[in-house]
């Protein structure tokens, strides 16, 4: 009985042993998992934008009539109109294809002999492709393709009109220009275009035109377009 006890005893200090060393051990430091960083995607040109432009052109025709002779304009001033296209990117080229349409008031006024000619353009259209190289959010680009305009002339004495013609110029166009993305969707950009468009004379009951030149227009226009994501 007294082994027995004994034994009890030493179990009970063993026991009390490892207890308290158990206690003692450092307890395991949870870990703390960080979500990745969000990373903001590439950005694209690829989409369908719309837009508005507005600048200034300058243009130059000469033709021959019945009452000055040679006539040489120099018209130039105001546009404003919006654009429509779409472009594709293949790793840093882009490929696009745009319209554009224009309300313009570029016009010049020649004068002799107390008749005075008036040429004015009233609106431009242009149908055109692209091709650009992508810096990220900046763009360079080409264009070029069909160019129009609607012109006015006007023949004028001293508060009479004596006549008028009114005609549409077709041909051709080629420009450059840069975007830049402010944000993913609203794009800022200026463009240079040159114009070069067909001409034909006309004669009315008082007034003849002959020779006429090409009509070239150099224009420069702010754009303001958002961009559609597809993705």
């Amino acid at each position: 009985m007294k082994k027995i006890m004994i034994g009890c005893a030493a179990l009970a200090a063993l026991f009390s042993l490892e207890t308290a060393n158990a206690a003692d051990l450092p307890r395991p430091v949870p870990q703390v998992y960080k979500a990745p960083a969000m990373v903001p995607p590439a950005f694209s040109w690829t989409g369908f934008y719309i837009g508005l432009e507005g600048g200034y052109g300058r243009g130059r025709e000469n033709y021959t009539d019945n009452f000055i002779g040679g006539v040489d304009h120099s018209p130039q001033g105001g546009l404003f109109g919006g654009v429509l296209g779409y472009r594709y990117q293949i790793g840093q080229f882009v490929l696009g294809a745009e319209g554009s349409a224009a309300w313009a008031d570029i016009n010049d006024t020649v004068s002799a002999g107390g008749i005075s000619e008036t040429f004015k353009t009233r609106s431009l259209y242009t149908a055109t492709g692209q091709i650009g190289y992508a810096f990220g959010q900046a763009l360079l680009y080409a264009k070029g393709g069909w160019a129009g305009a609607y012109v006015n002339n006007n023949l004028n004495a001293p508060g009479i009109l004596l006549a008028s013609n009114s005609q549409d110029d077709n041909g051709w166009t080629v420009g450059a220009g840069i975007d830049y993305a402010v944000w993913q969707n609203v794009v800022l950009g200026v463009e240079y275009d040159h114009m070069n468009l067909g001409s034909s004379g006309f004669a009315t009951p008082a007034w003849v035109v002959t020779s006429p030149s090409r009509f070239t227009i150099d224009q420069v226009v702010g754009r303001l377009t958002y961009k559609f994501n597809l993705f």
